[in-house]
C-alpha cells in the first residue's frame, strides 16, 4: 500500500484510533463538513496540533495521523498523566476532499509503494520543467504537472452542494485544466491562510490587481477564487474554518494550561519563530520575553528536525495571527522538496543531493522526534 492518503482513508484511520478520544467538532465548514478535534492525554498541560491549512500540503495531515496512529499502537511514548494533547489534522476538509479526488483519479489506493513514487517523481519532475519554462520563457499556460490530473472530475465529490458550486466556479473563472491537484483552498475556493482582517493582500485584490502563483503554478490567478491564493469571498467575511480555530484556541488558552502549539504545513524544512515585523503587527506587540520564550523553542525543533530557523517577518496570514495571540506556537514547514501535494512524498535513494533521499521517512521520523523533545521545553518556558 502506498503512503498517500485521500479524505476518507485519514478518517478511516482517525476513528480506528486507540487511546484518543474523539470530541465534538470545533465547527463545520460552508458545505457542512464537521472540523473533527482528537485528544490524547488527560494531563494538566494542553498542547494543539493542527495540519492541513493548505489542503495541497497533504504531507501535513498525513504526517500529524500517522504521529497519531504511532501514539495510539505505544510506538512513541507521551506521558498521558502530563500532557493534554489536542488534534485538529483536518483544518479544511473540503479542500482535502478537492485535492484527494484528484489523486485518486490516477493513483489508485491498492499500489505498491513503488509505484506511487513514480507518479510522485514525474510530478515533481514536471513541476520543475514548468518552472523553468515560466523562468526562461514567461510561460503561463497549461502545465505538464496539471496535464497528469485532466481527468480528474468534480463528479467525484459527494456534495451535491459543494460540487455544483465548484463546476461554476470553474467556468466562471476559468480554471486550468487539472488544477484540482492543486487545490489549497476550501471549497469555497478562499485559501483560509489569506483570509484575515484586511491585509495588504487583501487591498491589492480590493483595487482589482491581477495577480498570478509563481513558476510552475503561474497560470493560476491568486486574485480569483480557486485553487490557491484568493483572500476572501466576500471583502470582511472570515471563513468558518478560521472562526472554528481562533474560537478553539481561546477556548484553550482560556480555560487550560495552555503551553503552546504546532501548526504544520509544507514545505521548506523551516522551523518560524517571531521575527521583527516589516510593518507593525497588528495583532500584538511583542515583548522581548515573548520573542525569546518562541526562538528557544522553535530552536530545540530545528535542532532535532535540521530544520533553518527563520524569523516570521511579515504578520498578514492566518497563521501569524495564532503565532502572535498564541506565541509559544511554532510553525514547521515539513519537507524540502517543492512540488506539493506530491513532492513530499517520495521515498527512495535517487541522485546526489542528500535533501533529495527517503523524503518521507526523514519527514515522519525527525519530525516525530522533534515533538517528543519539544514538549518538556514548553512545559519549562511556561513553567518559569
Amino acid at each position: 500500500m502506498g503512503k498517500i492518503l485521500d479524505y476518507e482513508e485519514m478518517n478511516n484511520i482517525l476513528d480506528k484510533l486507540k487511546n484518543f478520544k474523539k470530541e465534538k467538532p470545533i465547527g463545520y465548514t460552508y458545505f457542512g463538513y464537521p472540523i473533527n478535534h482528537y485528544v490524547y492525554g488527560h494531563g494538566k498541560y494542553h498542547v494543539i496540533f493542527t495540519a492541513g491549512t493548505h489542503s495541497a500540503e497533504l504531507i501535513s495531515n498525513v504526517f500529524v495521523i500517522r504521529f497519531m496512529e504511532m501514539l495510539s499502537n505505544k510506538k512513541l511514548e507521551i506521558d498521558e498523566d502530563l500532557y493534554t494533547l489536542h488534534f485538529i489534522p483536518i483544518v479544511n476538509p473540503e479542500g482535502t476532499i478537492i485535492v484527494t479526488n484528484a489523486i485518486r483519479s490516477l493513483i489508485p489506493r491498492n499500489i505498491s509503494e513503488e509505484e506511487e513514487e513514480t507518479y510522485c517523481l514525474t510530478y515533481y519532475r514536471n513541476s520543475y520543467i514548468e518552472g523553468e519554462y515560466a523562468n526562461k520563457y514567461g510561460d503561463n499556460g497549461m502545465k505538464l504537472q496539471q496535464f497528469m490530473f485532466r481527468h480528474a472530475s468534480l463528479d467525484d465529490i459527494d456534495n451535491e452542494n459543494m460540487r455544483d458550486y465548484l463546476k461554476n466556479l470553474f467556468v466562471k473563472n476559468d480554471l486550468p485544466i487539472g488544477c484540482m491537484i492543486n487545490w489549497s483552498s476550501n471549497g469555497r475556493g478562499v485559501d483560509l491562510n489569506s483570509n484575515i482582517e484586511d491585509s495588504d493582500f487583501i487591498k491589492r485584490v480590493s483595487n482589482g490587481e491581477q495577480i498570478r502563483a509563481k513558476l510552475h503554478l503561474n497560470n493560476i490567478k491568486r486574485n480569483k477564487l480557486g485553487p490557491l491564493g484568493c483572500p476572501f469571498f466576500r471583502k470582511g467575511e472570515i471563513e468558518k474554518e478560521n472562526e472554528a480555530l481562533i474560537n478553539f484556541y481561546n477556548q484553550i488558552k482560556n480555560d487550560y494550561n495552555y503551553i503552546g502549539s504546532f501548526i504544520y504545513h509544507s514545505c521548506g524544512d523551516i522551523v518560524y519563530y517571531l521575527g521583527d515585523a516589516l510593518k507593525n503587527n497588528p495583532w500584538i506587540n511583542f515583548d522581548e520575553k515573548m520573542k525569546n520564550n518562541n526562538y528557544n523553542i522553535a530552536l530545540k525543533y530545528a535542532s532535532v528536525t535540521g530544520y533553518k530557523l527563520d524569523g516570521m517577518e511579515i504578520y498578514t496570514t492566518m497563521d501569524s495571527k495564532l503565532k502572535s495571540l498564541f506565541p509559544v506556537t511554532l510553525l514547521i514547514e515539513l519537507g524540502s522538496i517543492r512540488a506539493t501535494p506530491l513532492g513530499q512524498f517520495m521515498d527512495f535513494d535517487i541522485g546526489g543531493d542528500d535533501n533529495f533521499k527517503y523524503v518521507y521517512s526523514k519527514i515522519i521520523k525527525v519530525n516525530s522526534q522533534a515533538i517528543i523533545e519539544t514538549l518538556p521545553k514548553m512545559l519549562e518556558i511556561y513553567n518559569q
